[in-house]
């Protein structure tokens, strides 16, 4: 009965669809508490600035995001994924929260259309 069912596929494409809205909501409530006006100087000095929390949170996703950014692609090169290089430009222009999810969620896709190519369970 789940056997066609890939949890694991749409978990990564629910973390995506998280990651992105909220990224998008923070970054909407920062734009109107600067009365319409979207500061890039205050959007990254913030995480660097406002307390040693913020700065590990800041060393947290950084060291993250580079191992999962060259994790996308070694892994996307690898398999020979087309259009990996979508996957940078969407973590620079919407969010590395969106961007590995949905690689993640897209890899899956792409290893079951390679087993059904061939004939894998």
């Amino acid at each position: 009965m789940f056997n066609n069912l890939n949890f694991k596929q749409y978990f990564y494409l629910l973390l995506a669809i998280i990651g992105g809205g909220f990224t998008f909501y923070m970054v909407m409530l920062g734009t109107i508490a600067n009365e319409g006006n979207f500061v890039v100087m205050d959007f990254i000095t913030s995480t660097w600035t406002a307390n040693y929390y913020a700065k590990s949170l800041t060393m947290d996703f950084w060291t993250g995001a580079i191992a999962g950014t060259f994790f996308i692609l070694v892994e996307g090169l690898r398999l020979k994924m087309k259009r990996v290089w979508l996957y940078l430009i969407l973590t620079v222009f919407v969010a590395y929260a969106f961007s590995f999810p949905m690689f993640l969620f897209m890899r899956e896709h792409y290893l079951k259309s390679l087993k059904k190519k061939h004939n894998i369970e």
